[in-house]
C-alpha cells in the first residue's frame, strides 16, 4: 500500500511539473488562453513610404539640360522610372559638347525624399567615363531640377522635363 501511495505522489508531482512547464511555455509565447500559442506570423510592413525611398511621381519621366564642371559643358539626358531604394530606376547620358564623348549610366536609387533623389551610377556605355559616380537631383519650385554629379557634385546644371 505504501508503494501505491508513493507511486501516486510521484505521478502527481510529474503531472504538476508537466502542467507548470506547459503553462510557462504558453506564458512565454504571449498567450493567456491556456492553450499552446500558434507560431507568430510576420507583421505587416508598416514602414512609412518615405522610409523605403520610393520615387515620387513628380520625378518620373525624361529630363534634359546642360551641366558644367567648370572646364567642359555637357548635354545631360536623365530618365527616371518608378521604383524604390536599391533598385536601378534611372538611366542617363552625358555628352561633352566640345569632344562629343558620350557616357551612359544606369542609376541605382540610394536615397530619396519628396524633393531630392540620390543615385549611385554604373557606366553602361562609353569610353573614358568616370566610374563610381553619384548624382543628385533636387526639385525646384519652378518644376525644374538641379542636377549635381561627380566628385563632390562638381558637375552642376538645371534639367527640365522634356
Amino acid at each position: 500500500m505504501a508503494d501505491a501511495k508513493r507511486l501516486a505522489v510521484v505521478g502527481g508531482v510529474v503531472v504538476a511539473a508537466v502542467v507548470v512547464a506547459i503553462a510557462a511555455f504558453v506564458v512565454s509565447r504571449g498567450s493567456d488562453s491556456g492553450s499552446v500559442a500558434a507560431p507568430m506570423e510576420r507583421p505587416d510592413d508598416t514602414t512609412p513610404m518615405a522610409a523605403v525611398w520610393a520615387v515620387p511621381k513628380v520625378f518620373l519621366g525624361e529630363w534634359k539640360g546642360v551641366a558644367t564642371d567648370g572646364v567642359a559643358t555637357h548635354d545631360i539626358v536623365l530618365t527616371i522610372k518608378s521604383g524604390k531604394n536599391a533598385e536601378e530606376v534611372a538611366t542617363s547620358s552625358d555628352t561633352d559638347q566640345s569632344s562629343g564623348n558620350r557616357c551612359e549610366r544606369i542609376g541605382r536609387l540610394i536615397s530619396g525624399t519628396e524633393t531630392e533623389l540620390v543615385f549611385a551610377a554604373r557606366v553602361s556605355a562609353g569610353v573614358g567615363c568616370e566610374e563610381g559616380m553619384s548624382s543628385t537631383v533636387e526639385l525646384r519650385p519652378d518644376g525644374t531640377v538641379t542636377y549635381r554629379a561627380g566628385q563632390g557634385g562638381a558637375t552642376t546644371g538645371t534639367l527640365r522635363r522634356s
